[in-house]
């Protein structure tokens, strides 16, 4: 027979597991890396599983789950360097220059719509909140201030909920919250549209097929391409036409196989998949694309396993 006991524990792991999606896209904007945000979530959940007699029920589980993680998220960010994207950190570079090769965890890693976005549905009307440049712009704070104003602006607590949660005096979190809001509202818009399912197609297999003159075509006129762990970046149609024809581009295009469709950051994505010395298709990179006028506008190529984490590969 299942008794009180066993009847509530069951009541909160269901409520915990509602909650996870929440969590988890708080974390990542703190944090910027998906695979260290699925980390603190755990470990949050974990530490609140072990200490749910504490729980008075004096204020809403997601709030008491909130605070367990961002102060988890603010322990972490004590002890590493904010990431960055590389189009957002220097000027674009010519086709032919030397690429330059920082260490994975400089970057922002990319997070899979499928966990953050359990409910597709959520996906469009959220997906500002967990774009790449968002991330990126969320790190130029200090982590104070992004814990205040995510808190804010994007959970919508109240400055005196903030305030207790983070152990902070009232007039300390108005400040952070004033002087983060300064910072993000300086930033960029970005415009964003779903694209046609016969252009994402047609875009996919003109790399597919190396076909550079339909992939050019494509190709809004002020394009971006961002490479992580490469902080060099091209900008332009004319500079990435020319750069896709030199040979160390053509090394991998040469040895593309496979091509599988997801999303990320709330925008279609792309595993490329290469062939090894073996002949086995392997993965090799993840693209987030953004698309406006039905042309690439940028594209954001993750190389590497360091930020495929969290995404179904398959063999």
């Amino acid at each position: 027979m299942t008794g009180p006991k066993n009847s509530q524990a069951s009541e909160l792991g269901e409520t915990f597991a509602e909650l996870r999606p929440d969590l988890l896209r708080h974390c990542y904007r703190m944090l910027g890396s998906f695979e260290e945000a699925e980390d603190i979530v755990q470990d949050s959940l974990l530490r609140a599983w072990r200490s749910r007699d504490t729980y008075a029920g004096d204020a809403p589980l997601s709030h008491w789950l909130m605070r367990i993680a961002t102060n988890a998220c603010l322990n972490r960010l004590t002890r590493q360097r904010p990431r960055a994207l590389p189009q957002l950190e220097r000027s674009p570079a010519a086709a032919d220059a030397a690429i330059e090769e920082l260490e994975a965890a400089t970057w922002i890693t990319p997070a899979p719509d499928a966990r953050l976005f359990p409910d597709p549905e959520r996906t469009v009307e959220t997906r500002e909140q967990v774009a790449l440049a968002f991330i990126a712009l969320l790190q130029r704070l200090s982590p104070k201030q992004r814990a205040v104003l995510l808190l804010k602006d994007v959970v919508g607590w109240s400055a005196d909920e903030i305030a207790a949660a983070l152990e902070l005096t009232l007039s300390s979190v108005n400040s952070a919250l004033h002087r983060a809001r300064e910072t993000v509202a300086g930033r960029p818009t970005s415009r964003v549209e779903e694209p046609a399912p016969e252009v994402l197609g047609a875009y996919v297999r003109s790399w597919e097929m190396r076909d550079l003159e339909t992939l050019v075509a494509l190709l809004h006129r002020d394009v971006t391409l961002a490479m992580p762990p490469y902080a060099t970046w091209l900008q332009g149609a004319d500079t990435l036409r020319a750069f896709f024809q030199t040979p160390r581009f053509w090394g991998f295009w040469s040895r593309l196989s496979r091509a599988v469709p997801t999303r990320a950051n709330g925008l279609p994505a792309v595993i490329w998949y290469v062939r090894g010395p073996d002949g086995a298709s392997v993965p090799h990179s993840l693209q987030v694309m953004r698309f406006f006028d039905g042309a690439l506008a940028e594209a954001t190529n993750f190389i590497g396993a360091h930020y495929l984490h969290g995404f179904e590969l398959p063999p």
